[in-house]
């Protein structure tokens, strides 16, 4: 036995009561599988990193209040229009923006409310 495998098992005896070392590293690895998959939290992690650039914050605010078209919401924040559409369009693929067509037009709205009580618990 190493050096660092007998501190692991000197400290686990001190800390642990579930018996044997190998027996806890599988409940840890249970633990963990039980939370979620891979793809669980990169979906997880998109969706947050979709709301980390406050440009998308503020789409999200003002198209929480009525629906607009993208000259709108450039018009609102200044934007130019790719610059709108692609913050639109992240939006929309996380499900956070929704989309209609109304003739020619689309206009965007939120998709539900839940996103702003999200925003204001951690602002």
């Amino acid at each position: 036995m190493n050096e660092a495998e007998d501190r692991l098992r000197r400290r686990y005896a001190e800390i642990c009561k579930a018996g044997n070392l190998e027996q806890y590293a599988e409940e840890l690895r249970r633990l963990a599988e039980s939370i979620g998959g891979e793809e669980y939290f990169r979906a997880k992690a998109r969706f947050f990193k979709t709301l980390s650039d406050p440009t998308r914050l503020k789409i999200i605010k003002i198209i929480a209040q009525r629906e607009m078209c993208v000259c709108e919401i450039m018009a609102a924040l200044n934007l130019t229009q790719p610059n709108a559409s692609h913050h639109l369009n992240m939006l929309e693929r996380e499900g956070i923006a929704k989309k209609r067509r109304e003739g020619k037009w689309i206009l965007y709205s939120l998709s539900s409310p839940k996103i702003l009580h999200l925003m204001d618990a951690f602002v």
